[in-house]
């Protein structure tokens, strides 16, 4: 199979440090149900030239306050990506034929309809700084997105444009950064993944990469309020029998519940988010088909880490009024009336307050 991308390239400010890109390669994997095959390179990029965006790239899209590790039921021996890596750590003359046993193992995850073919980088990165000590890394990226663009070139009868097809550097849809610490309990492992609510939504994380999270605070944290916040965007903001002030009221309870507690059970934490029994149920449902249940608890309890909400994605819900107003909700719903007033054929808010700030 013959292929080729074009790489493109936007630069942003650095979170962490990464000393060097020492090798990279790129290979291609289809989908296997749809027989699409692979495409193997056997010579490493050259990366001189793209090396400070590479890193870039990686510092920003990587979270290393929620870690994962390789595992496997008897033994992390038997999972073929730790191993995998393990040769590459050890032996980096192994890097290019290991990324191609990378490659095969993910095209045979690859057996749902909705899995995207795409391009499969791996890099092998020296001296990268994490938990005030320095590390070897391996990162691992897989593309599904391509991206349109215009190439310019310049010659003797002027400049032309030609439409080409490439792979967009500035975001990271799946892809791990595995630390070369902590061998045996399988390596300290930072995930992206960005799935859909389809038989995909789990191949890259359970079946490609098998790892589970250290399960900490922040980790149950920040996965509760991703998924309430993906449920709100896809379920509540639709729902015609709820008013707009209670839409956003939900959106400020999703914070404010944890921001109140150190730990807590998701039965609580559901019923004081949306006091709604038949929106608890439905939340219960949608967590357990997206399969992140055991993500968001442990032991039936959630620890929740406070620098977790800070980060988190949810925004405190606005009502915007025709073309003049924008009212934004932090809480007080009680202090808020919505009305009709016949005279002027229009309809109002009231809203309550001690002090104008």
């Amino acid at each position: 199979m013959h292929w080729s991308r074009i790489i493109l390239l936007i630069k942003s400010g650095m979170k962490t440090k990464i000393n060097k890109v020492c090798q990279m390669i790129v290979h291609h994997v289809g989908n296997k149900a749809n027989g699409e095959g692979v495409g193997f390179s056997d010579k490493s990029l050259k990366v001189q030239d793209i090396e400070e965006d590479i890193k870039r790239l990686l510092v920003k899209s990587f979270n290393i306050d929620d870690l994962y590790h390789f595992y496997f039921e008897s033994t992390v021996e038997l999972n073929p990506i730790y191993s995998f890596v393990k040769s590459i750590f050890k032996d980096k003359a192994s890097f290019v034929q290991q990324s191609k046993h990378i490659c095969k193992i993910l095209y045979e995850c690859s057996m749902h309809p909705h899995i995207k073919s795409g391009e499969l980088s791996v890099i092998y990165l020296q001296g990268c700084e994490f938990e005030n000590e320095v590390y070897d890394a391996v990162a691992i990226i897989k593309s599904e997105t391509p991206q349109e663009l215009l190439q310019i070139s310049r010659d003797d009868n002027g400049i032309t444009a030609t439409k080409a097809t490439g792979i967009s550097l500035s975001k990271i849809e799946k892809g791990c950064l595995i630390f070369n610490k902590k061998e045996k309990d399988g390596y300290n492992v930072a995930v992206i993944d960005k799935a859909g609510r389809f038989g995909d939504a789990k191949y890259w994380r359970d079946s490609f990469l098998h790892v589970k999270s250290y399960n900490g605070a922040h980790h149950q944290t920040s996965n509760l309020l991703d998924a309430c916040t993906n449920f709100i965007n896809t379920e509540i903001l639709g729902d015609d029998k709820l008013t707009k002030v209670e839409k956003a009221m939900i959106s400020v309870r999703a914070r404010q519940v944890l921001k109140d507690n150190q730990t807590l059970t998701i039965e609580k934490y559901t019923n004081e988010v949306f006091q709604n029994k038949h929106l608890v149920n439905k939340f219960n449902d949608y967590v357990e088909e997206i399969g992140i249940s055991d993500e968001i608890q442990h032991d039936g309890n959630i620890k929740v880490e406070h620098n977790a909400i800070k980060n988190a994605k949810t925004k405190v819900d606005s009502i915007k009024l025709d073309d003049h107003f924008d009212i934004r909700i932090y809480g007080g719903d009680q202090l808020i009336v919505r009305g009709y007033d016949e005279n002027a054929g229009l309809n109002f808010y009231k809203l309550y307050f001690e002090e104008e700030k």
